[in-house]
């Protein structure tokens, strides 16, 4: 289950199989695929706008859900198998529901507790989301971005930092750092020099053992799409 910001229509397109790989962005692209074919290690990316970090992020998650909810179905490119969405199996329910009772799908507890817990969050909401739970007295998005299987972080940098971001932060990423849960970040900051300066070399040592850091190149591929 994916939780957290909505994906959005413009990029709920986004998989491994329409992604354009080229020499420019072929590790970067390996990497999010092997984080999704085998749960780690996680990935930091960084580059510039319009380079494909946040299509590589949402392909990751999606084949990442994919790989824990245990279904089978057809492979495709990314080398994971294709299962239907909760709102067609609630179709097919209801529909072969006629039939009667054995035509109803069902899950048993095993394949339940393989589902997986994914959060996304671009930064500025992430941000917005916490702030807002201080004044509600709670810390609930907090403990899911430390427990979930899988944190994708989108906009690493976007937001304005103060102490309380670079604390609620730091404790999400020293937490995950310690359970060896993944994390998938995407920053338009171009260095590891400028992730230290900004959130500390605390942060980016931990980022560093615990993910791969990777440069997408390439040139904007925003300024050639047609507006929509």
């Amino acid at each position: 289950m994916i939780q957290g910001a909505p994906i959005g229509a413009r990029l709920e397109h986004c998989t491994f199989d329409n992604f354009e790989v080229t020499d420019l962005n072929r590790e970067p692209f390996e990497l999010c695929l092997r984080l999704a074919r085998e749960g780690r290690p996680g990935v930091l990316l960084m580059g510039k706008n319009g380079v494909g970090k946040t299509h590589l992020l949402v392909a990751t998650m999606k084949a990442f859900d994919r790989r824990l909810e245990g279904a089978r179905g057809e492979a495709g490119r990314d080398g994971l198998v294709r299962v239907p969405s909760a709102a067609d199996l609630l179709r097919m329910a209801a529909g072969e529901a006629e039939d009667g009772p054995r035509a109803v799908p069902t899950l048993s507890p095993e394949e339940i507790a393989r589902g997986a817990h994914l959060e996304y969050w671009p930064l500025l909401d992430l941000v917005c989301e916490l702030r807002l739970e201080i004044t509600r007295g709670n810390q609930e998005v907090s403990r899911r971005c430390r427990e979930c299987d899988l944190l994708v972080l989108d906009d690493l940098g976007a937001e304005r930092v103060t102490d309380f971001v670079l604390e609620e932060l730091e404790r999400i990423v020293d937490w995950r750092y310690r359970t060896l849960q993944p994390t998938a970040v995407a920053t338009n900051l171009k260095s590891t020099t400028e992730i230290s300066a900004k959130y500390g070399q605390r942060a980016l040592s931990r980022w560093s053992a615990s993910c791969e850091l990777v440069t997408v190149l390439g040139g904007d591929r925003r300024a050639s799409m047609k507006p929509s």
